[in-house]
């Protein structure tokens, strides 16, 4: 089913809710074509209603695929962004060999690694006499 909301996929592209929504419609708008074709109006033409009929519920089936397309390719992009954030930290910790690499031990990592919210140290040369002047003192 197109809408499924499960916990564990990363957040639907909006691109593919609103596609999901008119393939909803689309196939509600088959469906009134298809009742009115059979209805037995005046005003009705059959064999425009039945063409209708199929052609909306055709429209509905491309935008749902595109729709659940556009959600796997989200789901893929999640996936492949996190393996190769696990690579890229698996080729840069030292000592690691490229089978620990794919089952990483449970040991914590090293220190040589920077949390993500530790700020970095700038260091910035100020020549010594121009130090003094501002009144700093020179190591």
């Amino acid at each position: 089913m197109v809408f499924e909301i499960d916990p564990d996929k990363p957040d639907i592209p909006a691109l593919a809710r609103i596609l999901s929504a008119m393939g909803l419609l689309s196939l509600l708008g088959s469906i009134i074509a298809l009742l009115l074709a059979f209805s037995g109006y005046d005003w009705v033409n059959e064999i425009y209603a039945m063409a209708g009929a199929v052609g909306a519920f055709l429209l509905a089936l491309v935008f749902v695929g595109q729709a659940k397309t556009l959600e796997l390719l989200a789901v893929v992009s999640a996936r492949l962004k996190s393996r190769f954030a696990i690579d890229a930290l698996a080729k840069t910790a030292p000592g690691m060999s490229s089978s620990t690499a794919v089952t990483p031990s449970l040991t914590p990592p090293s220190q040589s690694f920077a949390r993500p919210g530790a700020a970095k140290e700038r260091i910035i040369h100020v020549p010594d006499e121009e130090a003094r002047q501002q009144g700093f003192k020179v190591r």
